[in-house]
């Protein structure tokens, strides 16, 4: 199980991502939030969709602001039992 989260990407000069301080447990309200109140937060910001996304972005597709799970890997390991 993991949660939704908001992810600000820069294209310039190889800038870091920023996460938002906000998380949410299903990607239909992580969605909404970035409909509806993100896209009011930075300028010149635009609602914009493919076949399976949909995410914000810029005059100049320099920043994107997408919702993704974000999760915790679950490790597997393995015992051996040598007699």
């Amino acid at each position: 199980m993991g949660y939704f989260v908001i992810i600000v990407f820069t294209t310039f000069l190889g800038s870091p991502p920023e996460f938002l301080p906000v998380a949410f447990k299903n990607n239909k309200d992580c969605l909404n939030y970035l409909t509806k109140e993100v896209v009011k937060k930075y300028d010149y910001m635009k609602v914009k969709s493919s076949d399976k996304f949909l995410y914000l972005t810029n005059d100049t597709n320099s920043k994107f602001i997408v919702c993704e799970k974000l999760e915790y890997p679950i490790i597997k390991t393995k015992f051996f039992f040598i007699f």
